[in-house]
């Protein structure tokens, strides 16, 4: 009987002591994204501002046309990207289709990047590197928007 309380006593503590406080239930990590910012090559103007395109015009695909989440920021005019992550990954390509059916005029931008992953003390966090725009002129820009020329 000694034996059963010290066993059932071990495990018990073990399992106290190998919770953390600082581990909330439902705490997630913040999806990792991105920002894009479209802008018109020769005029150097934002595609949504000068009303080339909409938001109802955006589609951003993976290389197999499954669809990725985006949402577009209106205040800003700028897409922010949120590819689903669930391992590290090097060279994943997705795509951003602009197709204004009124006026038809349609533009693709490709998009390369890496998945690095962290692992936190209560989940693993994902992040993006190495975001290229091979076909197109772009750059970052102070808040960390790509800035990208069509």
């Amino acid at each position: 009987m000694k034996k059963t309380i010290i066993v059932f006593a071990i495990v018990i503590s073990t399992f106290f002591s190998s919770c953390s406080d600082k581990c909330v239930e439902d705490n997630q990590p913040i999806p990792a994204s991105f920002f894009v910012e479209i802008i018109d090559e020769t005029t150097n103007e934002n595609v949504f501002e000068n009303e080339t395109y909409s938001a109802t015009d955006i589609a951003v695909t993976d290389i197999l046309e499954n669809e990725i989440v985006f949402k577009f920021v209106e205040g800003d005019n700028v897409i922010q990207v949120l590819p689903k992550t669930t391992i590290d990954a090097n060279n994943i390509q997705i795509k951003i289709v602009l197709d204004n059916q009124t006026t038809m005029e349609s533009d693709e931008i490709l998009i390369r990047y890496n998945v690095i992953s962290t692992k936190e003390e209560c989940y693993t966090s994902f992040s993006f590197t190495n975001i290229l725009f091979p076909n197109n002129t772009s750059l970052i820009d102070e808040k960390g928007v790509y800035q990208v020329k069509i």
